[in-house]
């Protein structure tokens, strides 16, 4: 009997409702990896902007009508009242992970800064970090390329191209040694 339940909610679901969701989980997932990733106080911030998402959804969630399940195929919810509570929390972390990355403000500010520390992480894939935390932004893990990560070790000086964005925090927009112009980071 459960399974012939499940078997009925499963094919009156709205399919519009699960592509959303869909769509806003890989663009949320995607833009808070690139938050945590260059921006300082990012993880902070995508923590924060879940947390906001999460809660709009408790509020704005309508729980369908379990009558309604038996009766009609059609959903008699509003449109946002029927999504998920998660798909606003990826919404929002797609939004907010879109404006931090793009909508940068004023001219790029160039700061040189310490490696503190050097470290590879392995999970799916490896990556290279290197720590740094110039003295008025905080720290950050910035992940590099396996070359550039190879010609650097803890105590060289590196230079960070900064851009502040719309919310007030910095992004890293570029990076090389402290003594070689700037390339393109790996980012």
């Amino acid at each position: 009997m459960q399974q012939i339940r499940a078997l009925a909610v499963l094919m009156k679901t709205d399919k519009t409702s699960q592509f959303l969701w869909f769509i806003f989980l890989i663009l949320g997932v995607w833009f808070s990896i690139e938050t945590v990733n260059s921006t300082f106080f990012g993880f902070e911030l995508a923590i924060g902007t879940a947390l906001f998402g999460l809660i709009i959804g408790l509020v704005l969630h309508k729980k369908r009508n379990p009558s309604e399940l038996w009766d009609s195929f059609v959903d008699k919810r509003s449109f946002f009242r029927s999504q998920r509570r998660t798909t606003y929390m990826f919404f929002f972390l797609a939004v907010v992970g879109f404006l931090n990355s793009y909508m940068l403000v004023g001219e790029p500010e160039y700061l040189d800064t310490e490696i503190i520390e050097k470290r590879i992480s392995r999970g799916k894939s490896t990556s290279y970090i290197l720590a740094i935390a110039p003295e008025k932004l905080g720290t950050l893990d910035l992940k590099v390329g396996e070359e550039f990560w190879n010609s650097q070790s803890v105590g060289n000086t590196l230079m960070i191209s900064v851009q502040e964005n719309i919310f007030g925090l910095y992004v890293v927009t570029d990076y090389s040694t402290a003594n070689k112009t700037l390339k393109n980071s790996d980012t």
